[in-house]
């Protein structure tokens, strides 16, 4: 049997690792000599001064790494490139969870973690891949996993069935540059959800200097406390931060507040019979929210032009004051509080530009409204005036469900207020009367009703009369109301609108012109 020489012996103690633990996993010592061919071998040799670490794999030794005096470390050419340790990775608590493979940079590590009590631990044949200087050691290429058959992780392939069958393992490998970049190497290919990483203690690179300068309950610390690697998409109670509910805010009706409150980050969607009013109520509102939170609105109106047909109809809802009356110092406060609280998403005023104004122009415009401006409310008016490019493999239903899903998840991003109108289709109106609409009626997807956050319909139920129903159809969550309907008193005069329990939101901007 080959044998541990006394140099050897006096080493692993120096390391703070039992030498019959090394001697147990097949350590042993030798001496190089040449062969009949003139070739440098190692022949076990118990007074030598070379530490041979067999890889016995399957219970046969089928390569073998050699250290000699001044950190000189060579492999016996031709060996099979597998785990040090590798038959390990056979223990059925493997492969049921009941422990994890821990996989250190070095075969010293590995011995280390032997000698703590971790007997399924492996050590990777070569070391950790070197990085250049400049480099992010975490930011690793996607490869094809058939290039490991010949490559630096030729070893994971040689033990891949092995591999799939264990539920946990544990990175313990180097804290530096080539360390990181082994173990995101090693997390590519093992996958994040089954890999948790090692926190070492300050001053420690490695588990034998954890052994050797806090000793072999530390080294069980590190390895029992490490922690998972976070997987994209998958998260626990404990990883989300504490946020109260979202601040709702008041859309300017009282009556209509007890089923619709607003809140920053959400997707609005309004819709209704053309003529009944919805783009008109929908600034109105945003006057409201501008006027009452002091908010930047961002509108991105393409059905009428921003002048003078939005300004009018802005002028109006700010004012509270019909045209005819219009002074000069009404119509200065009025257009100075548009100066102040909308921006206007749209192609260049002086027709220069003539950009496709698509969903993505359009939302990053949006963005740097936000940025530039402080925007807090967008508006679209109306959804079918958007340039709506898709892929010819790519259905109506599809197109629609991923475009609301661009505009919530920007509303999501920079807290923002998403308001969508869209009209409904020309279904509603056959037989020459027009019936009420619902979310269902937009046209192009059932993504309509379940993509928004609240779904308001506007509705004039009978044209001889000034009365406007909000109806509520959706309100996803309870904090920020309920389904039902409102009624309010349309105002010809100023395009306006008014509770009906009597509050009137609307009264004239006072504040000087600029």
């Amino acid at each position: 049997m080959n044998k541990l020489g006394q140099s050897a012996v006096q080493a692993f103690k120096n390391r703070q690792i039992d030498p019959q633990i090394a001697a147990h996993s097949g350590v042993f010592t030798g001496r190089a000599e040449k062969d009949e061919h003139g070739e440098t071998i190692v022949v076990p040799d118990v007074d030598g001064n070379i530490v041979v670490f067999p890889f016995i794999d399957g219970g046969k030794v089928v390569g073998e790494k050699y250290r000699a005096p001044g950190k000189k470390f060579w492999q016996r050419k031709g060996g099979r490139k597998t785990f040090w340790n590798a038959d390990c990775m056979d223990d059925p608590a493997l492969e049921d969870g009941r422990k994890a493979l821990i996989i250190v940079e070095g075969e010293i590590d590995g011995l280390t973690s032997l000698d703590c009590g971790f007997a399924c631990t492996v050590s990777v044949p070569d070391g950790a891949p070197p990085v250049r200087d400049g480099e992010d050691p975490e930011k690793v290429e996607d490869v094809d996993p058939e290039h490991d058959a010949n490559g630096k992780f030729e070893f994971v392939w040689n033990n891949r069935h092995r591999l799939k069958k264990i539920k946990r393992f544990i990175l313990a490998v180097d804290n530096d540059g080539p360390g990181r970049r082994l173990a995101a190497e090693l997390v590519r290919r093992l996958g994040a959800a089954r890999c948790a990483f090692v926190t070492y203690p300050e001053g420690c690179k490695d588990l034998n200097d954890v052994r050797m300068n806090l000793g072999p309950d530390a080294v069980v610390r590190v390895i029992d406390g490490a922690k998972p690697y976070p997987v994209k998409g998958v998260y626990q109670l404990s990883d989300y931060p504490e946020v109260d509910e979202p601040t709702t805010y008041t859309t300017g009706w009282p009556d209509l507040d007890q089923h619709l409150r607003l809140w920053l980050g959400e997707l609005l969607v309004i819709t209704g019979i053309p003529g009944h009013g919805k783009s008109t109520w929908t600034m109105n509102l945003c006057v409201n929210l501008a006027r009452f939170n002091g908010w930047k609105i961002g509108v991105a109106s393409f059905e009428i032009p921003t002048v003078p047909a939005l300004r009018f109809k802005l002028r109006l809802a700010i004012s509270g004051v019909p045209s005819a009356e219009w002074t000069r110092e009404i119509v200065g406060n009025a257009d100075w509080f548009i100066q102040d609280h909308f921006v206007f998403i749209d192609a260049d005023p002086s027709g220069e530009d003539d950009d496709d104004m698509t969903l993505e122009w359009l939302l990053d415009r949006a963005a740097d409204a936000v940025l530039r401006h402080g925007m807090k409310v967008l508006v679209i008016d109306p959804w079918n005036e958007v340039e709506h490019f898709r892929p010819k493999s790519e259905s109506e239903t599809q197109y629609v469900n991923r475009a609301l899903r661009q505009i919530r998840r920007f509303a999501l991003r920079y807290q923002v207020l998403a308001i969508v109108v869209a009209h409904p289709t020309k279904d509603v109106g056959k037989g020459g009367e027009a019936r009420t609409p619902t979310l269902y009626d937009i046209e192009g997807s059932a993504a309509w009703y379940n993509k928004p956050d609240h779904g308001i319909v506007i509705d004039v139920p009978d044209p001889e009369t000034r009365e406007t129903v909000v109806l509520i159809k959706k309100a996803r969550f309870s904090w920020s109301g309920k389904k039902g309907e409102v009624t309010l008193e349309y105002v010809p005069e100023i395009e306006g609108y008014r509770s009906m329990c009597g509050v009137d939101p609307l009264w004239p901007i006072t504040t000087g012109a600029r």
